[in-house]
């Protein structure tokens, strides 16, 4: 029964991935004014002490990829993830953040009622980019040769959010967390079998 029991949460079982969602470090403090429309800005000070805290923390953590959105702030996450590593960061589009109103710019005209789903958009496009993109990284990582195959993948708080409440069974809102800056959550993966190890962990901030 124990046997079974971990089988079904991938607990043991050869051929699995791990990748390890992480939100990017700090980006915006000390900005004193957020322009409207889409702004893609370094890491702050702050972020690049996080940066550096998290890049400690996996440096005994065996990986085989890092992959990034392509959002500066992620991007430079994920170079601090690499540094002494002979690995090269990778980049994916589909791994960006969740398009919001403010990217629309100050004249688009629709805004949602509170308590509603806050972003243009959907929900449902998030969940299937961000799992297009992972099933991707998978692949790749199956070409590593390791026993137990583990990517470092830098994307964005609402992104991992959605995606994690789509592996859960979750819709937007329902999963009570908000992906704090250099967070670390946990998905393994054989096959179509997809489990949740992990959600948001910040200890090496502590």
């Amino acid at each position: 029964m124990i046997e079974e029991l971990e089988a079904r949460y991938l607990v043991g079982v050869a051929g699995v991935s791990e990748l390890w969602l992480i939100r990017h470090a700090d980006a915006y403090r000390g900005l004193e004014t957020l322009p409207d429309g889409r702004i893609d800005p370094p890491l702050s000070a702050r972020g690049r002490d996080q940066a550096q805290r998290l890049a400690a923390r996996l440096a005994a953590v065996p990986l085989h990829a890092i992959w990034s959105s392509d959002l500066r702030r992620a991007r430079e996450t994920a170079g601090a993830v690499a540094g002494g590593r002979a690995l090269e960061v990778r980049t994916d589009p589909r791994l960006g953040e969740v398009r919001t109103y403010w990217d629309e710019g100050p004249d688009f005209p629709e805004r949602p009622a509170p308590g509603t789903y806050p972003f243009p958009e959907p929900e449902a496009e998030v969940a299937d980019r961000m799992r297009a993109a992972v099933a991707d990284i998978v692949a790749d990582l199956a070409g590593a040769g390791a026993a137990e195959p583990r990517a470092a993948v830098v994307t964005h708080n609402a992104t991992i959010a959605i995606y994690l409440g789509s592996v859960l069974g979750l819709r937007w809102g329902q999963l009570r967390v908000m992906p704090l800056y250099t967070s670390v959550s946990v998905v393994a993966i054989k096959g179509e079998q997809t489990v949740v190890r992990s959600i948001a962990d910040v200890t090496h901030l502590a």
